[in-house]
């Protein structure tokens, strides 16, 4: 049985002379039974008493203690073995010993590997993680302890800990599934950073296995949380439905997996952003140029005051003209970006829908006919003109989707009155402009009737839509103070009505700003300080001003802004500043003079100041979008110094003295 089995036996007595070894010793050895068996052990095996194996013999003897060990053996060339030494029968040893030398080789490769492993890991730029098979952590890279900032214990509870509080349950629930099916597993999570904030990261977390079992889990966590936000300015981008980005998304889809795509949409989120900011830079630009452009021809016209007849009135007024209807091209740039910022005003919707015809009938195309049915007597709606058309232009995109085959998208337009509200999306009682577009589609499922204003929630095809056209049209109408419905039918076609709030005829015209009355004779003039970069921009306001009775002291940064209100005092009555300038923005200045000025009344001035201002602008003050004509810079002027009048700007009511 011994020669049979695969270790390597022999037996000694308590002299050390070799009484038995079996044939693998024999081979192991290098010597014959005649050279080996009975002679002593270190006659065999010279020099082996600085071995361990030696000295695990002798304590053997000693203690009559069986021993295991794995060391190097000086009698096979130093190789690596494992060594089992038993006490005799006879008060000598037994003796079984197994090669190691490969294990051990290997084990020593793997050590390297590891540690290139951790080499490679340390030096990605994105966080990296090594948890073992039983949960705990092995390893951080640099950029995840850089990244959080503290030192992260190696326990799941103390991973878990990093993570927003309400993404912990998700994260324990995703960690417990991969770890049962024993297959990697992604998951999106809000990591704290060291700075408190929290970020959206992909976290992807992979299987590594040893000999068909699992001994790590290898991770990474990517910083994704500029793109979801450029994704979210994707998916509400009508752009996504031009024949660039749909040629763009075919050519991914040839190449990647469904993963890769998504990966794939998120950096064209960021293209969207960058065309987004392009956008908003040739608008604010652009709107300059137009301030300065309208300006200077109501000045112009102004100072000619009728004289040149129709020779020269008549090239102002179609100057005028082109420059009016840039201001509108770029009011379009901006809302088709949608980097403008809603400003609900008094609109006819019937003039709304006439004047998307065209668009409607080009976008919708030639086998979907379109109808209109439009109130005689609509009453004004409050609605933001750009937002309306880019919610009407979706509705009925969605009705023509309905109907693959071709049909009919009736418009339809009326005063309503609605009683209580039977659904959330549906307004308060009360009364209503309406504007509704139905389609002879295949009517919407009533198992997915409730879900249909969720946002991201679509029934096209994965590419085909962003869920958001419904959420967005219901965020708009609940912003001003509206609602919506939808009434569906399957097989005979859906309606979609927005209601947005009345505005009766009179109040129109109410909400035009109040005249200015401060070049009367009797007051003296309000003393007006205007800061802006742009010398342009800064003359041809300062020109309007003064035509309009005010004296102006003009300023081209926020610098010289401070040190005239620092040499006039009291005398500056109000303050318009350009919100974007270099150094310091007009934010920072309207906080920096108020400091000194709590009561300061300020206008701000913007030819575009992005989907979001600064903080706190629309508390230091109010906004005029560029470009302006003298009538509305300066009623808002007037308007302000008289709140400031009536004590609503900054404290009590001051008086205000009469000329000499």
């Amino acid at each position: 049985m011994l020669e049979a089995i695969g270790e390597a036996v022999y037996a000694i007595d308590r002299d050390l002379h070799i009484r038995f070894a079996n044939r693998k010793a024999l081979e192991w050895w290098g010597r014959t039974a005649g050279a080996a068996i009975g002679r002593h052990l270190l006659d065999v095996f010279p020099d082996i008493e600085r071995g361990e194996p030696y000295r695990a013999y002798r304590r053997v003897l000693a203690t009559g203690m069986p021993e295991h060990l794995e060391t190097t053996a000086p009698a096979l060339g130093d190789r690596w073995i494992g060594l089992d030494v038993y006490p005799g029968a006879d008060g000598g040893l037994v003796v079984a010993f197994r090669d190691l030398e490969e294990r051990r080789r290997s084990e020593a490769r793997l050590k390297d590997s590891e540690e290139r492993f951790r080499l490679m890991l340390e030096g990605l730029p994105q966080a990296a993680f090594l948890i073992g098979a039983d949960g705990e952590a092995q390893y951080y890279n640099r950029a995840l302890r850089d990244y959080v900032g503290r030192p992260i214990g190696t326990s799941a509870a103390a991973r878990t800990a990093l993570h927003h509080p309400d993404d912990q349950r998700r994260l324990v629930a995703a960690r417990e599934a991969g770890a049962a099916r024993g297959d990697e597993y992604t998951i999106e999570l809000r990591l704290r950073r060291h700075d408190g904030a929290y970020r959206w990261h992909r976290i992807h977390n992979r299987p590594i296995r040893f000999a068909g079992k699992i001994e790590y889990w290898l991770g990474t966590a990517v910083d994704i949380d500029d793109m979801r936000e450029a994704n979210v300015l994707l998916e509400q981008r009508v752009a996504e439905r031009t024949a660039e980005l749909e040629a763009a998304n075919r050519r991914l889809a040839s190449q990647i997996d469904e993963r890769e795509q998504a990966e794939a949409r998120l950096l064209q989120a960021q293209r969207v952003d960058a065309m987004g900011q392009l956008t908003s830079g040739v608008a604010h630009d652009f709107n300059n140029l137009l301030t300065a452009i309208i300006g200077n021809l109501e000045l112009l016209e102004a100072r000619l005051d009728g004289r040149g007849g129709a020779r020269i009135g008549n090239p102002l007024a179609a100057a005028a003209a082109a420059a009016q209807r840039g201001a509108q091209l770029t009011a379009q740039l901006l809302a088709f970006s949608r980097q403008q910022r809603m400003t609900p005003e008094p609109i006819d919707l019937n003039q709304i829908v006439i004047g998307m015809n065209a668009l409607l009938h080009s976008t919708i195309g030639a086998t979907t006919r379109i109808e209109t049915a439009l109130a005689p007597d609509l009453s004004p709606a409050l609605a933001d003109a750009s937002q309306l058309e880019l919610v009407l232009l979706n509705l009925a995109i969605n009705a023509r989707d309905a109907m693959p085959r071709g049909g009919t998208i009736t418009i339809t337009t009326g005063n309503i009155r609605l009683g209580a509200p039977q659904r959330p999306e549906e307004p308060p009682a009360g009364e209503y402009a309406m504007v509704a577009v139905a389609d002879t589609g295949s009517g919407i499922d009533p198992l997915i009737r409730d879900r249909v204003f969720d946002p991201f929630f679509t029934t096209k095809e994965v590419g085909k839509g962003s869920g958001l056209g419904l959420s967005q049209a219901l965020g708009l109408a609940h912003q001003l103070g509206g609602g919506m419905r939808i009434e569906t039918r399957s097989g005979e076609g859906t309606t979609v009505s927005l209601y947005l709030p009345r505005v009766r005829r009179g109040d129109a015209t109410e909400r035009r700003p109040a005249r200015h009355r401060r070049g009367v004779a009797g007051h003296r003039p309000a003393e007006l300080l205007l800061v802006d970069d742009d010398p342009d921009v800064r003359a041809v306001a300062a020109a309007m001003l003064r035509q309009s009775g005010y004296a102006v002291i003009e300023a081209g940064s926020g610098g010289a802004a401070l040190e005239h209100l620092e040499r006039e005092g009291a005398r500056i009555e109000l303050m318009i500043a350009d919100i974007l300038m270099p150094g310091m923005s007009g934010v920072e200045l309207a906080r920096a003079a108020r400091g000194s000025r709590p009561s300061l009344p300020i206008l701000f001035v913007t030819g575009y100041a992005g989907p979001a201002l600064p903080a706190g602008t629309t508390e230091l003050g109010e906004i005029l979008h560029k470009p302006f004509r003298t009538t509305e810079l300066a009623g808002r002027v007037a308007a302000l110094l008289e709140a400031a009048d009536c004590g609503e700007i900054g404290g009590a009511r001051r008086p205000r003295p009469m000329a000499d």
